[in-house]
């Protein structure tokens, strides 16, 4: 019945769910095309604060603080993840040998920089 009645409404000037659909989609896309236009032109700038916040930090000793929030470093690290569905697959059918959990770690390098809220 819906789509009969969508097939009724059109003609009426009013928009079809597909035609207001693909509004959205062109306008969120114009959206984000804006927005990587902005983010290239600022980008440079960011990371040139970040790259003289870093060292004016590690130059300082210490992170820095405010009312609205903070600007420390953060060290280089590694993130350890796992894979889900063989971790739930282990699980769920030998929860015996739930210590083979480390057949299924993975890492991944994770880049330092400097963090501001």
């Amino acid at each position: 019945m819906g789509v009969v009645m969508q097939d009724q409404v059109a003609p009426l000037g009013i928009k079809s769910i597909d035609d207001e659909v693909a509004e959205l989609v062109e306008m969120v896309r114009e959206a984000q095309d804006r927005i990587n236009e902005v983010e290239s032109e600022v980008r440079p700038l960011m990371d040139a604060a970040r790259q003289r916040l870093k060292m004016l930090l590690e130059y300082r000793g210490e992170n820095w603080s405010d009312e609205d929030g903070y600007a420390r470093v953060v060290a280089d690290g590694t993130r350890t993840s796992y894979d889900t569905r063989a971790l739930d697959k282990l699980i769920l059918e030998n929860p015996d040998q739930y210590g083979w959990l480390r057949n299924y770690r993975q890492e991944r390098r994770v880049r330092g920089g400097v963090t501001i809220k």
